[in-house]
């Protein structure tokens, strides 16, 4: 974490919200990761693999797909950590994933929660003010496949967590199609990412929900 506050002082965005928002995103998301190789690459990949704007930018070009307090200043942080915060629940849903003791298995959940972090690191570059748009779990996985790749890690398991980046967005990922099944761990992750949305698809009006 040292190095990625280094890099972020460096660059003038580093500030003591931003220095608690990473805190939040080690507690309830790098840290729940229990292969450390795989914990390791991922704090790698995000000291210097990923856009800087992706520690300070809103969470929605247009506002409509995310809660308020996402769309601010560290709402794409913030929504990932959110998305960790839940993902350990939400997969007491996923039968598929248990072990005999009838938990979720902890290398599926390194897989979820890596993918998790990943998936939106790369919705904006920071040259050019560049959007990547709905393609941007496809541009994480690709940039996470070099870096993971150099580091050593486990090709298949590379390959799993670039996957479940890829189709993060589920049925709504630009490549889906009828016909095109989902796995259960695409379908925790993208699970997590819906679940820190709903909020934006309602509208609190004289104490009653409406939804939109």
């Amino acid at each position: 974490m040292k190095k990625l506050a280094e890099r972020l002082e460096k660059a003038d965005i580093f500030s003591i919200q931003l220095e608690k928002e990473i805190d939040a995103l080690w507690k309830y998301g790098v840290e729940k990761i229990a292969d450390e190789k795989l914990r390791q690459a991922i704090v790698g990949f995000l000291c210097s693999a990923v856009p800087l704007v992706f520690f300070t930018d809103h969470a929605s070009r247009s506002g409509r797909f995310h809660p308020p307090w996402q769309n601010q200043k560290h709402g794409t942080l913030r929504s990932i950590i959110e998305s960790c915060v839940l993902l350990p629940g939400l997969a007491q849903h996923f039968p598929e994933l248990f072990n005999e003791d009838m938990e979720p298995k902890t290398e599926a959940l390194d897989i979820a929660f890596a993918a998790t972090i990943i998936s939106d690191t790369w919705k904006k570059a920071d040259a050019y003010d560049i959007h990547y748009g709905s393609r941007h779990g496809r541009i994480a996985a690709e940039y996470w496949q070099e870096y993971a790749t150099k580091e050593g890690i486990d090709p298949a398991l590379i390959k799993e967590i670039a996957h479940c980046s890829v189709w993060h967005h589920g049925i709504y990922a630009p490549d889906w199609e009828p016909g095109i099944i989902l796995s259960p761990l695409v379908r925790l992750v993208n699970l997590c990412d819906v679940v820190t949305s709903l909020t934006a698809l309602a509208t609190i009006y004289n104490g009653k929900i409406i939804v939109r």
